[in-house]
């Protein structure tokens, strides 16, 4: 009788035209948002060290006379004289892919002085030039990845390999979460409004939530891979595929890694499938109680704006970060920690919350249906 139920969920969320309408909203996300992408202006690595190499005229210009006459005045304008050849080397080396491992031994060179400044207090630089830790670091992490595979410093920005990351992480947080709990909705609703007809049923409550919620779930994945699919194609022939072992930045433990491509999407993949089974429970549980799916929509919806909300007011939310972290791109990218002044806001924290909120939330519908269907 169970897979009788489960076929009949089937035949019906095939026939739910809403959810439809909402895949394919998701699916064509992903290539209209490509055209607004392909118009961004980014920076390229030439012009962050064109950048970076006009700063130090300000730089020498504002540095102190009277600390070049000390011993620790003339070292740290030597370390910046350094700094500026450097930085000028690399300059060269960016025309010419033969000499990338130049340019990775000179930024790694480069980077070591930048934090020996660090550690003699920056003095004499005025506090605009200064570069901040977490983009030494990020740049470490990034040069000793490039020097590990033997890849190009100089991707392209627009090709596939780059943009899927960027889409995902564009799409992560309310956006995707409104769209889980928009398909799930609706998931109570047939049930709601015919109580007389499924009276009879020999399956249990739990047992119709565990089957709506894997069918919904198993929905959701399929638009998101089907969007994904879809935008691969259609960027890989518009613009080219690109190197899938390219880096890109992940935040944890508090320091920023380089991680291939793949690894990244991987780790976005399994972050949708655990906040989809999370949402898609939550919505479970508090549809049973209002019995209105709108009601449920807005209410977890207030419930993942409500950290983001006490911040803005100065107000100490830090036991709803956890519903914070249901934006994964900012996890991923280390935002949400920055954010929010917490250094524990990164990915393994973020699955073991979302693992542990679901439980306790299946904990919680248990006991509710226990207690209302317990014959006193």
């Amino acid at each position: 009788m169970r897979w009788n139920y489960i076929l009949f969920e089937i035949k019906m969320l095939v026939h739910n035209r809403k959810n439809w309408l909402l895949g394919i909203a998701m699916i064509l996300f992903f290539p209209i948002y490509y055209l607004q992408y392909s118009q961004t202006d980014i920076k390229t690595l030439q012009d962050q060290k064109n950048e970076e190499a006009e700063q130090f005229h300000s730089i020498f210009k504002a540095f102190p006379e009277e600390m070049r006459e000390t011993k620790e005045g003339q070292k740290i304008y030597d370390n910046l004289t350094e700094q500026a050849s450097l930085i000028n080397m690399q300059r060269f080396y960016l025309w010419d892919e033969e000499d990338n491992d130049l340019y990775i031994t000179d930024g790694l060179r480069l980077n070591e002085l930048r934090l020996d400044l660090h550690e003699a207090g920056n003095k004499g630089i005025h506090p605009n030039y200064i570069v901040a830790k977490e983009e030494i670091h990020k740049e470490v992490a990034l040069l000793d990845y490039y020097q590990k595979h033997h890849i190009s410093i100089v991707p392209d920005p627009f090709v596939a390999s780059n943009y899927i990351p960027a889409a995902l992480d564009t799409i992560s947080g309310l956006p995707f979460g409104l769209i889980v709990l928009l398909i799930g909705s609706s998931m109570l609703l047939h049930d709601q409004q015919n109580r007389s007809l499924l009276i009879g049923l020999p399956v249990s409550f739990l047992q119709k939530a565990v089957s709506k919620v894997g069918i919904h779930l198993f929905q959701i994945l399929a638009f998101l891979v089907a969007g994904i699919g879809a935008c691969s194609l259609y960027v890989g022939l518009k613009t080219g595929w690109g190197s899938f072992i390219s880096p890109v930045l992940l935040y944890s433990n508090g320091d920023f890694t380089a991680v291939s491509t793949v690894h990244y999407v991987l780790l976005q993949l399994l972050a949708f499938l655990l906040i989809s089974l999370l949402l898609l429970v939550a919505s479970v549980l508090v549809s049973s109680i209002t019995k209105n799916m709108y009601t449920t929509v807005l209410f977890i919806v207030f419930l993942l704006l409500l950290p983001s909300l006490l911040l803005s007011a100065g107000i100490d939310g830090s036991w709803l970060r956890p519903l914070a972290m249901i934006d994964i791109g900012a996890v991923l990218s280390g935002e949400a920690a920055m954010r929010f002044a917490s250094t524990s806001m990164d990915y393994k924290h973020a699955f073991s919350w979302f693992f542990g909120l679901t439980l306790t939330v299946n904990a919680v519908l248990y006991m509710k249906n226990k207690l209302q269907y317990t014959p006193r």
